[in-house]
C-alpha cells in the first residue's frame, strides 16, 4: 500500500482540506484521509473541531466558535505503516531532517525559531513546525532518529503568527 500524500498548501489548504471551509465541508475534505471524529473542547460541549487518527497521519481542523476552519495541524503518525508523506513547498517535513527543512524555508523567507529551537513558524506563510527534543542523553541512534525531523506542522490563514501591533500602529 502506497503512503497517503498530503500536499500543504500554505495560506490555503492542506490536500483537500480547505482554510475557511465551514465545519461540515471540512468534515467531508477530511474523510479523504480516513474517518475523522468530531471533537469538543471538554465534555459536554458542542463539538467545533475534527480529529483524525490512524490514517498515517492524525489531524486537528480546528473551526472553535465561528464554524470555519482556522487551522489545520497534522500530526506524525510514529505507529503507522506506511506514514503519510506532507509535503510542504516539495519537501516532506516528516521524513527530511528537521534542519534541511530549515535550511530550505530560511532560503526562500525569514524564519523564527521558537523556544529551545524546536519550533519554527514562517509569519510569511502563516506554517508552523515542531519536533521534540531527544528524550534524554545518550539515547540509542534508533531514538535519535525518530526525533530528527519534524512530527507537527500547522497552517493557518494570514497574519496567523503576527504579534500584537505595537503602539501607534494600526
Amino acid at each position: 500500500m502506497s503512503p497517503l500524500l498530503i500536499e500543504l498548501d500554505p495560506l490555503r489548504a492542506a490536500g483537500p482540506v480547505l482554510l475557511g471551509a465551514s465545519f461540515a465541508e471540512a468534515g467531508r475534505a477530511l474523510s479523504a484521509w480516513g474517518t475523522p471524529r468530531p471533537y469538543a473542547p471538554y465534555p459536554g460541549a458542542e463539538p467545533l473541531d475534527w480529529r483524525l487518527s490512524g490514517a498515517g497521519v492524525d489531524a486537528h481542523v480546528f473551526c472553535g466558535s465561528t464554524g470555519v476552519v482556522q487551522t489545520i495541524e497534522i500530526y506524525r503518525d510514529f505507529d503507522a505503516d506506511p506514514q503519510a508523506r506532507v509535503l510542504l513547498l516539495g519537501v516532506d517535513v516528516f521524513s527530511t531532517p528537521a534542519e534541511q527543512v530549515i535550511a530550505e524555508l530560511r532560503a526562500r523567507y525569514d524564519i523564527e525559531i521558537e523556544g529551545s529551537g524546536h519550533g519554527l513558524s514562517v509569519p510569511r506563510l502563516s506554517v508552523g513546525l515542531f519536533r521534540s527534543e531527544v528524550p534524554f542523553p545518550g539515547a540509542d541512534q534508533e531514538t535519535i532518529d525518530h526525533y530528527t525531523c519534524f512530527e507537527s506542522v500547522l497552517i493557518a490563514g494570514p497574519g496567523y503568527y503576527d504579534g500584537p501591533p505595537r503602539d501607534g500602529e494600526p
